[in-house]
């Protein structure tokens, strides 16, 4: 189904000349730079082809023809290859080189033996007199040695539009040669189902998964017995279906493209089955801006509105096309979820869906999140990367557990159970660093209200009988009372005892309503604040009529709903304050 899929994805992009998706027999590669040469074969220049990209320059992005796979030995590409092929020279020195600058010049002659054309000659009579030894000097008359030598390279004719590896008759000859394929078994099509076609025997390496080897990885490889079936080494892949399917993977994982994310060690591609303004925006569902936040443009700014509409629809349960009329929520919708493995790619997971089906799944994970905000500035809707380092030691993003983001991940485009280990990994945060911020209750939230199946409020709920809330809410009263009593105190109780006070509340709370009953006391004695010490002691009262008794322990589920009870309480405080003021 993933071979499929994207092999559709592929035939979809051909069919639009402005997509930039190579044709069969080419591959997207970095390309640096081009050594200009003359009709005799004579280097008059070497043009820098990278593009800015903030501070740094970067390989553009092109399709030459097709890319070999160098797994070991000796492989030439045809008219562009790195400086080592195409020069016989790179850091390693000409020596070491020899062999690769005679299979590079040994590959085009072979190919374009009876080829007449003045591209074509320009290459070959520069292959002919170029000296490997004298690579350095020469190159450096134009640019720098050290960037050449570690750059992909191809050849342009001076005077001439273009590069030499599209002219057209350059272009026959390659397509001919790559349809030379009596060698190869002939197969039924996994893919196409298309009945006697040559089977693909190398499929093309996928670049661009975060973390992967720069060289590319596979999703369809043998390399043992073991995982051979019906006597067949390799899948039944046609040559132009192997090419459709990689080829559309890489496009999608290109550096810079808006269909692809990285949440942890996975990397998540998207498309549709037909062209949907969905495949424009989803990326920004796991990132939304903050309206508030100040955008560069006004065409910025009007998306960020729409943007935030359109989360605020599907978070209620209304449809997108109130919001996007142009959206066909029946068109069928695909996510792909990729690791990194050796010199193979994992599939983290695979899921099918419709564009409404996808987004309605998107909307209920922010209303399972939706809790009221600690600061006014803090997003509504809080991108998953921002969550999920709120779970990493450090609040860094290299501690974020794979495991945990590819699984929080494919709760939100699943509509699945978030990981179970996601409470406990906030939880564990909570007591390192004894804060219950925005996003952690958000977390613990979400994974009440989908793997337990509680009611959990948005903001403080008075009413409300749990006993582990009642406790966080009388925890956060008595750390109030303590504020007020001893201001600028440089720690309060939360500091020492939430954590204990949330996992056995029989052992903590005694002591600490003990303590409490000297801050209300102090507060008494202070005629400005003797209203306050009657309030906190009424609300304490109004707290523990609630329930029988402290627990010895509570269970995890039970300490994540005492940190949302804590929090309601204290963000109460605040909301009051604020209107008080």
């Amino acid at each position: 189904m993933i071979l499929q899929a994207l092999h559709g994805y592929y035939e979809r992009m051909s069919e639009d000349p402005d997509s930039g998706m190579p044709p069969y027999g080419t591959s997207l590669e970095n390309i640096s730079f081009a050594l200009v040469l003359d009709g005799d074969g004579n280097l008059r220049g070497i043009e820098d082809l990278r593009e800015q990209d903030g501070r740094k320059l970067r390989p553009r992005k092109m399709a030459v023809p097709a890319a070999v796979t160098r797994t070991s030995g000796v492989k030439a590409n045809f008219c562009w290859d790195k400086a080592a092929y195409a020069l016989g020279n790179d850091k390693n020195g000409a020596k070491d080189n020899a062999e690769r600058f005679a299979a590079f010049k040994e590959l085009l002659c072979s190919i374009c033996e009876d080829l007449d054309d003045a591209g074509l000659l320009a290459i070959k009579r520069f292959l002919d007199s170029w000296d490997p030894e004298q690579a350095e000097k020469n190159v450096a008359a134009f640019l720098n040695w050290h960037d050449i030598a570690a750059a992909n390279l191809v050849f342009r004719l001076e005077g001439t539009k273009g590069f030499i590896h599209n002219r057209l008759p350059i272009q026959k000859v390659w397509l001919t040669h790559c349809g030379k394929s009596d060698a190869a078994p002939r197969v039924q099509c996994l893919i196409t189902g298309e009945q006697d076609v040559a089977q693909a025997r190398v499929h093309t390496p996928i670049k661009g998964v975060a973390g992967g080897q720069t060289s590319g990885g596979y999703i369809v490889s043998y390399n043992a017995s073991a995982f051979v079936s019906y006597d067949k080494d390799k899948a039944d892949v046609g040559e132009i279906s192997a090419f459709a399917y990689t080829t559309a993977l890489n496009a999608l994982l290109t550096r810079g493209s808006r269909q692809k994310i990285t949440i942890g060690d996975a990397t998540i591609v998207f498309w549709a089955e037909c062209t949907s303004p969905a495949e424009d925006f989803l990326a920004d569902l796991f990132d939304p801006s903050s309206q508030s936040s100040q955008p560069e443009t006004t065409v910025d700014h009007q998306t960020a509105i729409k943007l935030h509409d359109l989360l605020q629809a599907i978070r209620s349960g209304k449809h997108a096309v109130d919001i996007v009329p142009d959206l066909d929520e029946s068109v069928r919708f695909y996510v792909l979820a990729l690791a990194p493995n050796a010199a193979r790619l994992s599939i983290r997971f695979w899921e099918v869906d419709t564009v409404g089906g996808l987004l309605h799944k998107i909307g209920r994970h922010f209303r399972d999140l939706e809790i009221i905000r600690q600061y006014d500035n803090e997003p509504e809707f809080p991108p998953l990367w921002l969550l999920l380092r709120q779970t990493a030691t450090l609040n860094k993003s290299e501690n974020i557990s794979p495991v945990l983001a590819g699984g929080v991940a494919r709760a939100m485009l699943t509509g699945g159970q978030y990981p179970q280990s996601l409470l406990p990994a906030v939880l564990g945060r909570i007591r390192a660093e004894h804060a219950v911020t925005y996003y952690r209750a958000a977390l613990i939230k979400a994974f009440l209200t989908r793997n337990k199946q509680l009611e959990v409020p948005v903001s403080l709920d008075p009413a409300r009988t749990d006993r582990p809330y009642l406790l966080g809410r009388l925890f956060a009263v008595l750390e109030k009372a303590q504020e007020e009593a001893i201001p600028g105190a440089g720690a309060t109780i939360k500091d020492r005892y939430l954590a204990s006070a949330s996992a056995n509340p029989g052992q903590v709370f005694h002591m600490l309503l003990k303590n409490a009953a000297n801050h209300t006391a102090k507060l008494r004695k202070d005629p400005e604040k003797k209203g306050m010490a009657f309030h906190y002691e009424a609300m304490m009262q109004d707290i523990i009529s609630a329930f029988s008794d402290f627990p010895t322990t509570m269970a995890s589920e039970e300490q994540g709903l005492f940190m949302i009870g804590y929090y309601h309480q204290r963000r109460d405080f605040f909301t009051k304050k604020s209107k008080e003021n």
